[in-house]
């Protein structure tokens, strides 16, 4: 099965990271700007580095990074899953929320910085439960998978952002904000003409879909056509920073959390 063989894939990787991960020691890394965090991250709130101010380096040196050479990280209590990622469209049709870096940036809104097969990981190491992907014969059936909540993050001058993923995208049209949630369908494994299994994510850039595709790590849960005549969504412009801001996703598991209120406002001034 394929979800069976990304778990032996996984589970070497963090061997291999065990010291930076598991045990909190310092790995060597590559440079990475700091993802955009805040105090409501973390579980507990009254350990040392949580006084510190929404956004700043104190904050983000309590996470945990998955890959050292990959932006991803995890809060100390596995609870959510940090990664960056760039604005790269604001107007067209859209085919995901999400792509892999240099790959579908003409139909997302985020180009990501990271590997998909890590973002499947980190799902895993939170407790995500992947389900499937679209299946599209003998006849339709909808991905499936437990439901992750995404937010978005950016600074514009002192001040940080947050919106629910959802907000960026809209009806095609000019029509209201997408109302469905994403699920982790945990993608798919295929074998290349030697007979070697790799992640297809990784190959085609399909991260976070609001078009279903079997590649996509999260899908929304009904039919939703990639035929270019027929999409279904576009980006929300008006709610969407500047082509090339720099974007923190938040993920998290949805279940047993309230909603989060989500005005667009500033979240903090402070450094």
């Amino acid at each position: 099965m394929p979800h069976r063989f990304f778990i032996v894939i996984f589970c070497v990787s963090i061997a291999f990271f065990a010291p930076a991960f598991l045990f909190g020691e310092e790995a060597p890394s590559v440079a990475s700007p700091d993802p955009v965090v805040l105090r409501s991250d973390f579980a507990d709130s009254d350990a040392p580095g949580t006084d510190a101010a929404d956004g700043s380096a104190a904050l983000a040196a309590r996470l945990k990074r998955l890959d050292p050479n990959g932006p991803i990280w995890i809060t100390p209590d596995r609870g959510e899953v940090l990664l960056l990622g760039t604005i790269c469209l604001r107007r067209g049709p859209l085919e995901f929320f999400a792509c892999g870096k240099n790959s579908k940036e003409h139909e997302s809104i985020v180009s990501l910085e990271v590997k998909s097969y890590l973002l499947h990981a980190a799902l895993l190491v939170i407790g995500a439960r992947p389900g499937a992907p679209a299946r599209f014969s003998p006849e339709f059936v909808p991905p499936s998978g437990e439901e992750i909540e995404i937010l978005v993050r950016w600074r514009e001058g002192d001040e940080i952002h947050q919106r629910r993923a959802q907000e960026l995208v809209r009806q095609a049209g000019g029509g209201q904000e997408m109302a469905s949630p994403w699920v982790f369908t945990g993608g798919t494994m295929a074998k290349d003409a030697k007979g070697r299994s790799f992640y297809m994510a990784d190959v085609t850039g399909e991260v976070i879909g609001v078009s279903n595709f079997p590649a996509s790590v999260l899908d929304v849960p009904f039919q939703s056509s990639s035929d270019n005549d027929a999409l279904e969504f576009e980006p929300f412009t008006e709610r969407i920073p500047e082509v090339g801001t720099p974007v923190t996703l938040v993920l998290r598991r949805a279940a047993g959390r309230a909603a989060d209120t989500d005005t667009g406002e500033s979240v903090s001034g402070e450094e």
